[in-house]
């Protein structure tokens, strides 16, 4: 069974520049992300969604994988923050503790739907659910009927 997952990215900005390589990042030491990590499953959906926005919806993409960020003393494994284009915007969302990959695929670009989850919680990952104003599943049947796969947002 598909979960369906929100994840909030601030103004996207670092969402947007890292759409590319099909990765995002997440601090895992909070315990909505530790949940997640322990939870996600591949073919899961990740709903990104702007911070101060009424929710706005901004991407929907396929979950595929994640790992550990390993960027090394002399040689990084993992791309870097300057690679995948984060900069900090001193908010919750400082890539600097950003520790885990979230690897994903079949990315679909919302900016111009206006999907408006109303979503308040100060909660970075959270499971979908009823108090979400737009019906994730049926909306995601939707966007694959009348959308491409974008490869970058």
């Amino acid at each position: 069974m598909t979960t369906d997952w929100l994840l909030r990215v601030s103004d996207g900005k670092n969402l947007i520049s890292s759409s590319k390589y099909r990765i995002w990042g997440i601090n895992s030491k909070s315990s909505d992300s530790k949940y997640f990590v322990r939870k996600v499953q591949a073919g899961d959906r990740l709903w990104f969604v702007t911070s101060e926005s009424h929710g706005k919806l901004l991407a929907v993409a396929t979950y595929r994988s994640h790992n550990v960020r390993e960027l090394g003393p002399l040689f990084p494994i993992s791309y870097t923050n300057e690679e995948l284009g984060w900069i900090s915007n001193g908010d919750d969302h400082d890539p600097n503790k950003y520790d885990v990959e979230i690897h994903y695929t079949d990315l679909y670009g919302l900016n111009d739907c206006e999907l408006l989850t109303h979503i308040k919680s100060p909660k970075t990952i959270r499971k979908y659910n009823e108090k979400c104003r737009v019906n994730l599943p049926v909306e995601y049947s939707y966007i694959v009927r009348y959308s491409r796969v974008t490869f970058e947002l």
